[in-house]
């Protein structure tokens, strides 16, 4: 199947006798396009072509393109498990960077990670304490019992525990795209570092050699948002260009 039909029209097209035609339309409301700055004007990219793709395309050709996929599962698609069946807006609209597009995929999640990908609207993400733990980060707000006792099915008996974060997912996951941009600072474009965000920490951590002025900057600019943690990285690294 190629090409990219509106998004209400794709989805009714591979839904299952019409059971859940629109539905997705229905759930996901418009992408979080943000409001343009004079500087947001400038840095816009486009919405990369996935549909018909796997899941595992979309943070390599979203990162790239320094967008934020917002994605949903839907099991009532006439697709393989994990095939992308439409974005909105669809691939090759222009968007500022950092902006959320809404991505449907087909099946449901086969793992802890996938169901956690699916609700990032609740969800911040995963980590393990010291006793092995699984520690689930929702987002204060957000914790929908329904959702939150979803995990259930993918932790299979293991103990977990939830934390509440201040911040959304998706905020902090367009944190990570502002840092990727490496206009954060005057010297940022030979810095080498590394991003990754923690569910349990609440927020991107990042590793960089940096000076205390450094440091302080990023703190003020961030907040909560950011962990940094100061020393050499090795390697190619999510931040690097």
């Amino acid at each position: 199947m190629s090409g990219q039909r509106s998004w209400p029209a794709r989805v009714a097209a591979l839904v299952l006798a019409g059971a859940v035609a629109g539905c997705a339309a229905r759930n996901l409301p418009p992408a979080d396009v943000p409001e343009p700055s004079a500087d947001a004007a400038v840095a816009t990219t486009r919405v990369p072509h996935v549909v018909d793709g796997g899941i595992g395309l979309l943070d390599k050709e979203f990162g790239k393109a320094g967008l934020v996929p917002l994605v949903k599962y839907e099991p009532g698609l006439l697709l393989d498990r994990g095939v992308v069946a439409v974005t909105d807006p669809p691939g090759g609209t222009s968007l500022p960077r950092g902006s959320v597009v809404r991505v449907v995929v087909a099946g449901e999640p086969a793992s802890l990670d996938e169901y956690i990908r699916g609700h990032w609207e609740t969800f911040v993400g995963t980590g393990i304490d010291a006793k092995g733990t699984v520690v689930l980060g929702v987002h204060e707000g957000n914790g929908l019992p329904g959702v939150v006792e979803g995990v259930e099915k993918y932790v299979k008996g293991k103990p977990y525990r939830l934390v509440t974060c201040p911040h959304s997912r998706v905020d902090l996951e367009k944190v990570v795209v502002e840092l990727s941009e490496r206009r954060f600072l005057p010297t940022a474009a030979a810095l080498t570092f590394s991003l990754s965000i923690d569910g349990y920490a609440c927020a991107v951590q990042m590793r960089a050699d940096l000076s205390d002025e450094q440091t302080a900057q990023l703190m003020e600019r961030f907040g909560a948002k950011l962990v940094i943690e100061r020393g050499p990285v090795e390697g190619r690294l999510r931040g690097d260009s």
